[in-house]
């Protein structure tokens, strides 16, 4: 076994530090770590295979028999448990530190983001703008459709296509960024707590309520959950907690993880280029039609995303890079 990847040496430091804290009392342990991994290995592996499959698939179909060839090969398969572990104990740990936030830093900056927004747009609000611009009743059911399953599509289709890939320099360099890019998401999470513009000023959004279904749906499930995580902090009756469903606005990694992808798509797969690049600005239209987050959320997101990528990829030093930067 070779020495050890940026991402696992990442993930194990940011794992340390929670496991102290929950030592020196000042974060909570709130869910079993052996059974969430385990379920998180099994998810990940399967989106793994889905995208072996796809590319076997075409492999078989164009003949192209070095595909094959480096699935056997004994340096590709320890790589993708490894990677697959480390990106079960990345989502594990982004989830524990987005989960805490409320009891370790419960101060909530959202009017701060709100009056940031308003200043960044001269005294309106943008998500109140996008809500009035696209607020017809058959455009908001679309965005209330389309924003959940654009982001689960894309989260499917993102660790299919780079999990499978034949190149262990893509393969790396986007799991050291994936790894920053959620965690330390989650500690800016730490840093501003925020709920966003539908928890903050929900009279706004609940005036929707019907073309708006599934999204409300899923943030009064969040919000049980954020209640149950406090009440069973303070030793009072609440219902389950998972660690899958905390909340936190700033920034907006669901515009971070598609800028992230999209980023690194442009180098290769033009179709894949195009695709998340529609879902780059769904999301982040979407993200404040349907009050999930304020604009300077999505302008984080995209900013650590764009950063991440500059960290990592351009060391990767792909050959096809190299010449398109010749042409």
């Amino acid at each position: 076994m070779k020495r050890p990847y940026f991402f696992e040496i990442f993930v194990l430091a940011n794992l340390a530090v929670l496991l102290l804290l929950v030592q020196r009392g000042e974060m909570p342990l709130l869910a079993f770590p052996q059974r969430v991994i385990s379920q998180l290995v099994m998810t990940i592996a399967g989106e793994a295979a889905l995208g072996v499959l796809i590319r076997s698939l075409v492999a078989a179909v164009r003949r192209e028999h070095g595909y094959f060839r480096i699935l056997r090969s004994r340096r590709w398969l320890l790589d993708s448990v490894r990677i697959v572990i480390g990106a079960a104990l990345v989502i594990y740990i982004y989830g524990w530190i987005k989960l805490v936030v409320p009891i370790v830093h419960p101060t909530l900056y959202d009017q701060a983001l709100w009056d940031l927004d308003q200043l960044l747009f001269f005294g309106i609000a943008p998500t109140i703008l996008v809500l009035d611009l696209f607020g017809q009743p058959v455009v908001l059911r679309a965005v209330d459709w389309s924003y959940a399953n654009i982001f689960a599509a894309s989260i499917v289709i993102g660790a299919a296509y780079f999990l499978s890939d034949a190149s262990r320099r893509v393969r790396i360099g986007f799991a050291n960024g994936y790894a920053v890019l959620w965690i330390a998401g989650a500690w800016l999470y730490m840093l501003v707590p925020s709920l966003g513009p539908a928890y903050r000023f929900p009279e706004v959004w609940m005036a929707h309520g019907d073309n708006l279904q599934l999204t409300q749906k899923f943030q009064a499930i969040l919000m049980r959950n954020y209640q149950n995580v406090i009440r069973a902090w303070h030793g009072q009756p609440h219902g389950s907690a998972s660690i899958m469903f905390g909340i936190g606005a700033f920034p907006s990694l669901h515009v971070g993880f598609q800028t992230y992808v999209f980023l690194w798509m442009r180098r290769l797969w033009t179709s894949g280029e195009v695709l998340f690049g529609i879902f780059v600005a769904t999301i982040f239209l979407g993200s404040m039609i349907t009050g999930w987050h304020y604009f300077v959320d999505g302008v984080a997101g995209f900013l650590l995303a764009l950063a991440c990528y500059k960290l990592f990829a351009r060391r990767a030093k792909l050959r096809r890079w190299l010449e398109l930067r010749r042409r």
